[in-house]
């Protein structure tokens, strides 16, 4: 019994991605919420234009004006969201990034705006 018990709980924590592993990947601009209608052109070519990819521990992020790449680090995961900081960034600026799905993530970009991605694989 005791190893059944042991078993049940070694997959039920194998099912759970850690924050780092639901970002893995690389990921493309979809879509903006949050923008005024005179920004929403401009804003939509901004995101999808827009690429990350997160691999091992660091991110490259590549926009439609510049590329640059940073160490990153988890500070917070929760069952759909994870929150990160990097290295170029530092600790006073913290990226949030929410997960609707395991292939549709929303980064709050600023306050009130954010840009929607999708995993490709």
């Amino acid at each position: 019994m005791r190893r059944a018990t042991v078993l049940i709980l070694l997959l039920a924590l194998g099912c759970h991605k850690s924050g780092e592993q639901k970002l893995e990947g690389h990921w493309r601009g979809t879509k903006v919420e949050g923008v005024t209608p005179e920004q929403e052109a401009a804003a939509t070519a901004f995101a999808t234009g827009t690429e990350m990819d997160f691999r091992e521990g660091k991110v490259s992020v590549t926009t439609p004006s510049e590329k640059s790449s940073s160490a990153f680090k988890v500070v917070r995961a929760e069952k759909n969201t994870v929150v990160v900081i990097t290295e170029s960034d530092g600790s006073k600026e913290p990226q949030t990034f929410v997960f609707v799905d395991d292939d549709t993530m929303q980064w709050t970009v600023l306050e009130g705006k954010r840009m929607t991605l999708r995993r490709e694989h």
